[in-house]
């Protein structure tokens, strides 16, 4: 019991800190967003719209091609959230700046959708021209993860290489939100 009530704090205290981000960010309040044709689109070819973040907790990892490595060791934590947690209050958007990388569309989109069969409950989106950069002030050559709660606000920001510390934070962040601490 003590350790259980040492683990409910040290969730409290990192929500408190995490949550109280300046209130001048500009992805604070997401601007409606749709991207089809050749602006982007999901992986399947499907229209996107924003207003799919609405209504659950969402982990969205926006980044460049060139630095999927800053998220490495995100991916085991990635995969447990997808074994552990319920899809009708949660779900993972992955969207790719393909503008913002050297390599040809063609062939990350070509990669990408060859693990769409093994992670089925994530959602693969290709932002071909930047909008979410444009549009929402997100860092162009970057790996930015947002934690966005059923109100479509982000409550979490992430850029950059990810460390193992941070990682026990989001998943606390996230497992909290969603009713499964």
């Amino acid at each position: 019991m003590k350790y259980f009530t040492i683990f409910i704090v040290l969730n409290i205290i990192s929500l408190a800190l995490l949550v109280a981000q300046p209130s001048d960010s500009p992805i604070l309040n997401l601007s409606h967003i749709v991207m089809e044709g050749k602006n982007g689109s999901y992986a399947d070819g499907g229209k996107w719209d924003s207003s799919i973040l609405k209504g659950k907790i969402t982990l969205l990892v926006y980044f460049d091609p060139d630095e999927r490595d800053k998220g490495e060791i995100f991916m085991p934590t990635l995969e447990a959230f997808e074994q552990d947690l319920d899809f009708s209050k949660y779900q993972t958007m992955l969207i790719v700046n393909l503008e913002a990388t050297i390599i040809p569309s063609f062939l990350i989109k070509a990669a990408i959708r060859s693990q769409m069969k093994d992670h089925p409950e994530r959602n693969y989106i290709f932002d071909d021209k930047s909008v979410l950069v444009q549009k929402w002030g997100l860092p162009e050559n970057e790996y930015t993860t947002l934690v966005i709660n059923e109100e479509s606000r982000v409550v979490f920001s992430h850029t950059g290489e990810w460390k193992e510390g941070e990682i026990l934070v989001l998943n606390a962040l996230i497992r909290s939100l969603v009713g499964e601490d």
